[in-house]
Parts: C-alpha cells; sequence; structure tokens
C-alpha cells in the first residue's frame, strides 16, 4: 500500500509540475506580449512627439521670417514719412509718363558702363529709357568684346530706322553714362568709340549721342 502511494503521490507531482509549467509558459508569453505592446506604444508616441516638434520648429521659423519682414516693411516706412513716400511715387509716376511722352517724338536709348565688386564684374547696360535694359556681365576681355559687339548690332537697329525713314522724323537720341572713377579706360574709349563709329553711319543729324559723366 505504501508503495502505491508513493507512486500515485510522484504521478500527481509530475501532472501538477507540467500544469505549472504550461501556467509559467503562459505567463511568460503574456509578459512578452505586453512588453512588446508598450514598447509599440512608446515608439508611437516618440514619433507623434518628433513629428510636433518638426511642427513646432517649423512654424517657428515661419514666424521668425514673418517678423524679419515686418521689421524691414516697419524700418522702410521709418526711413521716410508717409507723405514723402507719396511724393516720390508720384514724381515716379511724372518721370515714367514724361519718357512716355518722349518716346512718341524721340527714341531715347540708354547706355551704362560701370564696374562692380572691386573691379572683378565689369557691367555693360543698354536699352531704351522706357523700357527694361539688356544687362551685360562681363569678368573678361573676351567677355566684353562679345557684350561690345552685342551693343553694336542693338545701335545698328536703330540708325537703320533713321536711314529708311523718308520723311526725316525719326530721331534717336543715344546717353551713355559712365563714372569716370569706376571704368576702365580701355572699356570706356571702346563704347565711345562704338558710337562714334554708328553716328558717323547714321550721317544725319537725327541720330545724335552724348556722354554723361556721374559719380557718387
Amino acid at each position: 500500500m505504501r508503495r502505491r502511494r508513493r507512486r500515485d503521490i510522484i504521478i500527481e507531482l509530475t501532472s501538477l509540475l507540467d500544469v505549472i509549467m504550461i501556467i509559467i509558459f503562459m505567463v511568460m508569453k503574456e509578459n512578452s506580449r505586453m512588453i512588446v505592446d508598450k514598447q509599440n506604444a512608446l515608439d508611437s508616441a516618440q514619433q507623434v512627439n518628433s513629428e510636433q516638434a518638426e511642427r513646432i520648429d517649423d512654424l517657428s521659423g515661419k514666424t521668425d521670417k514673418l517678423s524679419e519682414q515686418l521689421a524691414e516693411a516697419q524700418g522702410k516706412l521709418d526711413e521716410g514719412s508717409t507723405e514723402e513716400l507719396l511724393e516720390q511715387l508720384q514724381a515716379a509716376e511724372n518721370k515714367l509718363a514724361g519718357y512716355e511722352a518722349i518716346d512718341d517724338v524721340v527714341i531715347v536709348l540708354h547706355i551704362g558702363l560701370e564696374n562692380k565688386y572691386n573691379n572683378t564684374v565689369r557691367c555693360l547696360t543698354y536699352g531704351k529709357t522706357s523700357e527694361k535694359s539688356e544687362v551685360c556681365e562681363n569678368h573678361n576681355d573676351e567677355e566684353f568684346d562679345v557684350s561690345l559687339n552685342k551693343l553694336r548690332v542693338f545701335v545698328a537697329d536703330y540708325i537703320k530706322k533713321v536711314l529708311d525713314d523718308k520723311e526725316n522724323q525719326t530721331i534717336v537720341y543715344v546717353v551713355f553714362s559712365y563714372d569716370p572713377y569706376k571704368v576702365y579706360e580701355r572699356d570706356y574709349e571702346a563704347v565711345g568709340n562704338a558710337l562714334t563709329d554708328a553716328e558717323s553711319q547714321a550721317n544725319n543729324g537725327n541720330f545724335r549721342y552724348r556722354i554723361n559723366p556721374v559719380s557718387e
């Protein structure tokens, strides 16, 4: 009887251990699942926080930029009173109207020559006074010569208009502006010679040019 009881006890303990192991396995599995879920939730929260931080930084940047623009606008207003700004605007409009009126009678061409950035760039501009000018920035003699040839072609078109006008009513007036202290003598002479040649080609008092030295 005693042996049978011990055997029964061993069988019962074995079964109990199996049950305990199953329970432990289930608990470990559940804990693992909960850890994974919490880690996923933490990752999601961190992602949301990161996105919100980026939005805040972006909004802060836009706010700073807007503040700079407002400060710039305020600075411009502080430089002069509203009345002065309105007077300047009216003067500009009157000047533009004057140019348009001149264009009905005389074609005014403007040619400008200046050096920029510590004489590293030689800028040649030309065009009708009432229109946007062509701007040529040159870094060496070759580039300048190319721009000068373009200027010659531009002026030649207006010489042709003068010569083709049988009624002798087309008048072209060229103004060559430059700062004598900020240009190369070679460049000044090249532009001047081009205009002198153009005036000779026209051989007509209706095509004239004058030099306008300017300085700051």
